[in-house]
């Protein structure tokens, strides 16, 4: 519970007390100074601001929903409330595709960047945007390009370090990236190294949670391009960040 929420509790409670002070005492306000409300009623409070990161997989190309369309729908339809942060606001060369009624479109998903090029320039977003929430879908252009597991993984690892500056409480949920026709072999080590990274990033106050979008993708299927996501693919990979980020939502 904030600060800001308890201090006007307690005026409220004040106000109320000093009204009926003559006939029933203030024993009511104790209550409510002492007291706190529960998560369901914070959340309904605060709504978590909420960032996502990466590559063409997290923008998608105009005529493509991406992830992040599905994503708003499941939010919205189990009742959360969140506000998608970012500079961004469309899809590769042109718009985006969702229909859904209110569709929030920022995002900081960049088509072809790697891990080096969101590094140079996260500080900025964050200081802007300040993200209680972020989704990091980060590293296939990194190893497509030739650069290393353990140059990608430092990257994303100052990535956190540098959204931490801003916020130290940020949440981040950090992807084993989806599947490719290209490079599987590479990707699926990169994967591996993923829930180690994690355990050695995360914090009791700042928290990374690995959503595996690995398993279960088949890039064959739920592409159109061997790389990325088509309708079914973009499906599969919001309902897998709903399930990881709707208890922080």
């Amino acid at each position: 519970m904030s600060r800001f929420v308890k201090r006007t509790l307690r005026k409220s409670a004040a106000g109320l007390c000093a009204l009926m002070l003559g006939a029933f005492g203030c024993g009511g306000a104790d209550a409510v100074e002492q007291g706190d409300v529960t998560p369901t009623e914070e959340q309904a409070l605060v709504t978590r601001k909420v960032m996502p990161i990466g590559d063409s997989i997290t923008q998608a190309a105009a005529g493509h929903a991406s992830y992040r369309c599905p994503l708003w729908q499941k939010i919205r339809a189990g009742g959360y409330t969140a506000d998608f942060v970012g500079s961004q606001t469309g899809g590769y060369s042109g718009a985006n595709s969702c229909t859904v009624s209110g569709f929030d479109v920022n995002h900081e998903g960049h088509w072809g960047w790697r891990a080096d090029q969101i590094l140079a320039s996260i500080s900025g977003w964050a200081t802007t945007y300040r993200p209680d929430i972020v989704l990091i879908h980060l590293g296939t252009n990194d190893l497509f390009q030739g650069n290393t597991i353990d140059s990608t993984l430092q990257e994303i690892g100052q990535i956190i370090d540098k959204l931490r500056a801003v916020n130290p409480s940020v949440k981040v949920f950090l992807a084993k990236v989806i599947q490719s026709t290209r490079s599987n072999t590479t990707l699926d080590a990169f994967n591996q190294r993923i829930p180690a990274f994690a355990t050695s990033k995360s914090t009791t106050t700042s928290p990374v949670i690995v959503v595996d979008q690995w398993t279960g993708f088949n890039a064959s299927t739920d592409t159109y391009d061997g790389v990325h996501p088509n309708a079914t693919g973009e499906a599969k990979m919001a309902e897998r960040w709903f399930q990881a980020i709707r208890s922080s939502l």
